[in-house]
Formats: structure tokens, C-alpha cells, sequence
């Protein structure tokens, strides 16, 4: 385990003598009240200290003081120092304050709590404040985790609490996979599209989502699969297929006629975002086919990126949205027309360790100065039932010296059971925000000491953040969904939507 239970670790972190005892009272200098999920920060911390006097503006000898700091050059970073007197936090943005005060709150919560965590055989320490200097910001910009509306329902409440999970561990963007062959989690108001699912969102939601996480200092990014991966909005058009997918499921025929349905589905989606967003588009295991009487039109996969974009600065200039495309690298890469490499941010993938070879040769190929922008898309999907990282590890390490780089998705794909696999998100944020934390070390049972360590710390963690209580998180979620169907009884098996069992060529 690491020297200090802190997650993500910071960058730099130096321990400045002997540990404080622990304070019976506390009060809090120089925060702004409009600085709301900062302040929520610190009243959360308090309700983990119990005994302990704690107060905003106060006269209480041990401060946390919160200190406005031009030199601070990161948008996002902060130093902090404990000492006899407390912690002081500085950073130039209200952002790199929100992570200064995470970390306080990891370190206060775990100080005041040491001794219910003592292992077997140890005898309970005195609850003691380490005395340290760090000084920290984020190795990448997005730090980004994804949500698989297009295969497992996730309400409203269960997403705000994601949020809430995702700032703490700073992780600033939810990435939240819209639609999928076998569900479609966006309704919309003027198509048919998602109207089958009962727990897909409406643009009030999304709209919803969008501010609350604002406020904690998170993006929201939507997927909109435009291409493979549409079952679930062929379904309503079934006469738009034009293949199966490389896995099963549907692509759609490309042509006018699906053109023109992309754009209208943009236009429900896009004006939920704020006014500077990312929009992700997929195009990911699709098989090529166009519509009937397009066969001599100069269709091409690269065209198609090109027309996509097209679209969507459209879509995005009309509601007066500064968009920038995502699209998935896919096995064997995308084409992207020559005057949109720069504008483009294309995102390969790869989430198990025996891929670990294939991850390596991506960041060859997609990272380094002068190239292209690039996010790498890490994380776990169904199949890793406890959750993983290890491929997180690999991409963020070696990805770390490229400036095209511009940060990390850790996807949890096919499933809505976040509690079973949060060990992807809180091991994960560490690697995106400091990717040489927690080190791997040598021999053949390096990868389950780690884990085992981090496991361990996770948690205890959770213990002190009742956000990410597991039975909390699970009475958000309701029934565990896998590929669209419900996995226990009393509906095992059972389709959430009935596009979950459409079979076009029935």
C-alpha cells in the first residue's frame, strides 16, 4: 500500500516531520460561499469526524485555509501543506481549489479514522495529521469515465451520484454511451428513438445532468453511435440497416436518408450541452454498406467521417455550440480526411492485460509530438466481473510522454453494476491524474500485490465517502443489467427493451 491512502496520489508529495495530533476543533478560512461543491466538501468531511468541533470562519487554533494563488500555473492544481497550525490550501482556480479540498478530505477523514483500519495483530495508533508538502496537478487534461447507456439502464439519481464519486476522485468528464444495439438511453421528443426503453433519459434529464455536473467541475460527453452499434435506432428505421456489425447487431446504410436521421438526433442531444463540448460518434466494429440507389455517389468510409463532421459543426453552429468530434479508432484505425486530422480526436482501445503487447504498439503509432489528437480508451467491460485496471495502467504510463495525448476513458462496458467494478474507476483515476501511482512491482505476483493493496485501500475509502458505499450505489442503480437484459431473478434473462431482442432478419 502506499505511503499515504490517497487516491489519485499526488504528483508531489513530501513529508515535512512529525505527524500533528489530531485536532479536537477545526474551522475554515477563505472559501467563497458561491464556492458550493467545495464548501459540501468540508461539511461532508465533518459528519466522518465525530467529536470533533468543526466550524466555517471560527476561532478554532487548527485551520483549513483556502488561499487564492496567481503562480499556480495548472488550472487544475493546488498545493497543500499540513502542519501544527493545519492545512493550507492554494490554488489560482476554483477547480484547483475543489481538488485541493478532495485531498484534505482523504487525508483528515483517513487521520481521524486510523484506527479502525489497523490490521490484524497491530495496536491502534494515536489519531495523528502526517505533516507534508504537496505540490500537484493532472499528467492529462480529460480524465473521463464511461457509462454504457446502450446496454444497462442508469437513472438519473444513480448518474448524480456517479458524479459525485468521479469529482472526488478527480475525474473530470463522464462519458456517457447513449445508444447500442441493444438499448438506446436517450428519448427523444421528436423522433421514435429510445421511446421503447422505460428508463432511457429525455433532454430535461440531460439538461439536469449537464449543470450538476458543471457544478462538480465534471463534463458530460455524449456518444451518439453513427454507424455500427445502431440496433437499437434501426429498430424504428429498419429499412436504414445496411449490414449487420462486425459483432452481430446492426450498421447502418450510409446515405442521404441516414444522414438526414443523424441530424435530427443531433439536434435533440446537442443543445443539452454546454456551450463547449465534446461529442463522441463512434463508428466503431461497423461493416460497410450503403442504401439502395447510393452505390455511385463516392461513398467511403472517410467521406463519411468527413460528412459526420459536417453535420455536427452544423448542428452545433445552429444552437450555438463550440463541438469538437470523437470517434473510436477502431481495430484497424479510421480515416480521417486529410484537413481533419487536427479537429478530430480519434480514440483507440484496448481493456485486458494479455492485450497489454497490442497497447503498446497503439501508443506508438497514435502518440507524439506533431501528431494528430489522441484519447486513450482504457478501463473494463462486462467480462472482468471484479473490475481492472491493468490496462489502464499501461496506457497512461506509456502514453505519459506524448503531448498529443489528451487523456483517458475508463469504460465500463455492457453493465450498470459500477459498485462490482469501482476498482476500475478508483484505481484508474489514479493512473490518469499521476500515472507512475500506484507502482507495479517486479515478479510473477506483482499484479495481485497491487491489487490486493489497492483493494484494500479502496475500501476503507469507501468507508469514509458514503457516496461510494456499495449499497448505496446499488439502491441508485436497481436491477443489475447485462447486454441489455436483466441478470437475477425474478427477470432474469428478460430484455429491458424489446429492441434488445429485434431481429431485423427474422
Amino acid at each position: 500500500m502506499l505511503a499515504l491512502p490517497l487516491c489519485p496520489y499526488p504528483q508531489v508529495l513530501e513529508i515535512a516531520g512529525e505527524p500533528i495530533p489530531f485536532p479536537a476543533a477545526i474551522s475554515v478560512h477563505g472559501l467563497a460561499p458561491a464556492e458550493q461543491r467545495t464548501v459540501e466538501t468540508l461539511h461532508n468531511l465533518f459528519t466522518q469526524l465525530p467529536g470533533i468541533v468543526a466550524d466555517f470562519g471560527g476561532v478554532a487554533l487548527y485551520r483549513i485555509v483556502f488561499r487564492h494563488d496567481p503562480a499556480i500555473e495548472h488550472a487544475e492544481g493546488y498545493t497543500l501543506t499540513s502542519d501544527a497550525s493545519g492545512l493550507v490550501i492554494a490554488a489560482r482556480t476554483p477547480a484547483g481549489r475543489f481538488y485541493g479540498a478532495q485531498t484534505a478530505y482523504q487525508l483528515l477523514a483517513h487521520a481521524g479514522n486510523a484506527h479502525r483500519f489497523r490490521r490484524f495483530g497491530e495496536t491502534a495508533a494515536p489519531r495523528a495529521v502526517p505533516a507534508l508538502r504537496i505540490a500537484d496537478e493532472p499528467r492529462y487534461a480529460v480524465r473521463s469515465f464511461m457509462a454504457d447507456l446502450g446496454r444497462a439502464p442508469f437513472s438519473l439519481p444513480y448518474l448524480k451520484r456517479l458524479v459525485r464519486i468521479l469529482a472526488h476522485l478527480k475525474l473530470n468528464t463522464l462519458h456517457l454511451h447513449l445508444n447500442d444495439d441493444e438499448l438506446c438511453g436517450f428519448r427523444c421528443a421528436d423522433l421514435p428513438i429510445g421511446s421503447e426503453n422505460p428508463h432511457a433519459l429525455d433532454a430535461a434529464a440531460l439538461r439536469d445532468l449537464v449543470a450538476y455536473a458543471r457544478s462538480y467541475h465534471v463534463a458530460i460527453l455524449p456518444e451518439i453511435e453513427s454507424w455500427g452499434h445502431v440496433h437499437s435506432i434501426v429498430y424504428h428505421y429498419p429499412h436504414l440497416r445496411g449490414t449487420s456489425g462486425q459483432y452481430g447487431g446492426s450498421s447502418f446504410g450510409i446515405g442521404e436518408a441516414t444522414y438526414e436521421l443523424l441530424e435530427r438526433l443531433y439536434d435533440e442531444i446537442v443543445p443539452c450541452l454546454e456551450d463547449t463540448a465534446s461529442v463522441h460518434l463512434g463508428l466503431d466494429e461497423a461493416l460497410w454498406a450503403v442504401l439502395p440507389g447510393e452505390e455511385q455517389r463516392g461513398h467511403t468510409p472517410e467521406n463519411m467521417v468527413g460528412r459526420l463532421h459536417e453535420i455536427l459543426m452544423r448542428v452545433g453552429e445552429r444552437h450555438g455550440k463550440r463541438l469538437t468530434l470523437h470517434i473510436w479508432a477502431d481495430h484497424g484505425g479510421r480515416p480521417v480526411p486529410a484537413e481533419l486530422r487536427d479537429r478530430i480526436v480519434v480514440q483507440p482501445w484496448g481493456y485486458h492485460e494479455q492485450n497489454i503487447p497490442a497497447i503498446v504498439e497503439q501508443v506508438k503509432r497514435h502518440g507524439g509530438a506533431g501528431k494528430p489528437p489522441v484519447m486513450l480508451g482504457a478501463g473494463a467491460s462486462w467480462i472482468r466481473v471484479h473490475g481492472d485496471y491493468e490496462a489502464t495502467r499501461v496506457w497512461c504510463t506509456e502514453a505519459a510522454a506524448h503531448p498529443n495525448v489528451l487523456g483517458v476513458t475508463l469504460c465500463l462496458w455492457g453493465t450498470n453494476d459500477v459498485a462490482g467494478r469501482l476498482i476500475t474507476a478508483y484505481a484508474g483515476a489514479d493512473f490518469a491524474w499521476s500515472p507512475a501511482t500506484p507502482a507495479r512491482g517486479d515478479g510473477p505476483a506483482a499484479g495481485e500485490t497491487l491489487r490486493n493493496a489497492v483493494d484494500q485501500q479502496m475500501r476503507q475509502w469507501q468507508v469514509l465517502f458514503p457516496d461510494a458505499d456499495p449499497a448505496a450505489l446499488n439502491a441508485d442503480r436497481g436491477p443489475e443489467v447485462e447486454l441489455g437484459r436483466y441478470l437475477w431473478p425474478p427477470r432474469a434473462r428478460e430484455a429491458v427493451a424489446p429492441t434488445a431482442d429485434f431481429n431485423p432478419e427474422a
